[in-house]
């Protein structure tokens, strides 16, 4: 395997000036090759021509224009998953050839080296590097390593040949060319076009399928098993009594005990319901400073909150979005959430929102909750994957209201972003605990004189893991 060193070829002055036909059709070659490789398509006229000119008086390298059809080619990233695919374009736009079974294999392995290298450390210590790859398939998940691999290709001595037949930079731009080129229309007409489009769908679907089920493999291991046990120790006979979900957010560990079966979720529900609020409002579906009528018969209900102390008579004004969003967690208003429910209902279904979060259509109505659904609404919370600016309300809103009886009572103030719920005597509690080692955790109970010390315990038990 000659490609393992950075060294390049020295030409002669005397060789690089000597400029023919043969060298500018090289040139044309290796352009269109980029837009049939890259793009799956023939090079259009202007795009040739534009390149084409650039490269053949060096006002730019060979390696920008690698970058430009590689490293910031979404068309490119967008379609190569597989690291085979990746090696066998690179190979056939670099070199100009077909991957030779020791070529393919050296630059798998260095694939797979630089990804450990880079991403080894976001995994826990008890992962296999092999596991690692696995769940690490894609190779566009890893933009650092393809830039590696174009770099080590690009300094390469076959590649610095190659520039040279070209007579082209390979990679200081704005560096005349003092020679006369062929015309590049006459190029472009003598393309040869060179287009091999192969489906790798189900190889995709395969890899991304193996790596799935490694996840949830991985999830189940020694780590949150030991965990499990040590709760379900504690639980002895109670353990029907109660169901916990776990997640670890570093590791991504996670366990349950009866985490499917449902509850009345109580005052818990209120942490997804402004989940869907802010989505709507991120959307553009709701403007939080729009207001819900108040409707006595619909809207009253007892217990929690301030703004049945508000009511004159059966009357109370009308509530922005965002005042009923703060009373449903900040004060955990049963108004406020009921509210809320109304005026999300106006716009779409609520539960049909809860259904698309949890990847599940959700046919029930009666406040039912498992502590696995819950735990998927707090992940969707904790990563907020798209960036939602409002989520950062809830989470404050629900530090704010810790009253420390529950899921923080072991567990040091100012971390833990907590909704505590209850439904004729059953206490429950949800949170993300922040700090060193940040965690998910959902307890559900039912028929316990003592709950919230169970839910204290249980929290402290995780905490302390």
């Amino acid at each position: 395997m000659c490609l393992s060193t950075y060294k390049t070829v020295e030409v002669s002055s005397k060789a690089n000036m000597i400029i023919t036909q043969t060298s500018d059709k090289l040139l044309g070659n290796f352009i269109g090759s980029a837009y049939n490789i890259f793009y799956g398509r023939e090079a259009d006229s202007d795009g040739f021509r534009y390149w084409y000119n650039m490269l053949s008086t060096g006002k730019v390298s060979a390696r920008t224009f690698i970058e430009k059809f590689v490293l910031e080619s979404k068309e490119f990233l967008d379609s190569v998953k597989l690291k085979e695919e990746f090696i066998s374009k690179i190979y056939r736009f670099i070199f100009g050839r077909d991957t030779d079974k020791q070529g393919k294999q050296y630059w798998l392995d260095y694939i797979d080296g630089r990804i450990l290298y880079y991403y080894r450390s976001e995994y826990p210590s008890t992962y296999k590097n092999s596991e690692i790859l696995i769940l690490r398939w894609n190779i566009n998940d890893s933009p650092k390593v393809i830039s590696d691999v174009m770099n080590k290709l690009i300094f390469s001595d076959e590649f610095a040949v190659r520039i040279s037949l070209m007579n082209i930079k390979l990679d200081k731009n704005n560096v005349n060319i003092p020679v006369n080129r062929t015309d590049a229309l006459s190029i472009y007409n003598l393309l040869e076009n060179d287009i091999k489009l192969v489906d790798y769908t189900d190889e995709i679907e395969k890899r991304k399928q193996e790596a799935l089920r490694l996840e949830q493999d991985l999830i189940n291991r020694v780590g949150s098993s030991r965990l499990k046990n040590k709760i379900l120790t504690y639980l002895g006979d109670m353990v029907n009594n109660v169901a916990v979900s776990f997640y670890d957010v570093t590791t991504k560990e996670s366990f349950d005990i009866n985490g499917d079966v449902l509850f009345k979720a109580g005052s818990t529900h209120k942490v997804p319901l402004n989940i869907v609020l802010y989505d709507l409002v991120q959307s553009g579906k709701i403007n939080l400073n729009s207001k819900v009528e108040y409707v006595h018969s619909q809207h009253y209900e007892g217990g929690s909150g301030v703004l049945q102390g508000y009511l004159v008579g059966e009357y109370l004004p009308p509530q922005t979005f965002a005042e009923l969003s703060k009373r449903s967690l900040l004060n955990s208003d049963n108004i406020a959430a009921n509210m809320l429910i109304t005026g999300i209902n106006q716009v779409t279904s609520l539960y049909r929102e809860y259904g698309k979060i949890l990847e599940e259509p959700l046919n029930r109505t009666g406040n039912l909750f498992s502590t696995n659904e819950m735990r998927k609404f707090l992940l969707k919370l904790y990563e907020n994957k798209d960036n939602n600016p409002y989520y950062k309300n809830i989470i404050q809103y629900l530090k704010d209201s810790s009253t420390g009886v529950r899921m923080g009572r072991y567990i040091p103030e100012g971390i833990v972003a907590n909704k505590y719920g209850s439904f004729q005597g059953n206490y429950h509690d949800i949170g993300i605990v922040f700090g060193d080692r940040p965690f998910i955790l959902v307890i559900y109970t039912k028929d316990l004189s003592n709950a919230e010390k169970v839910i204290a315990d249980i929290s402290k038990i995780v905490y302390e893991r």
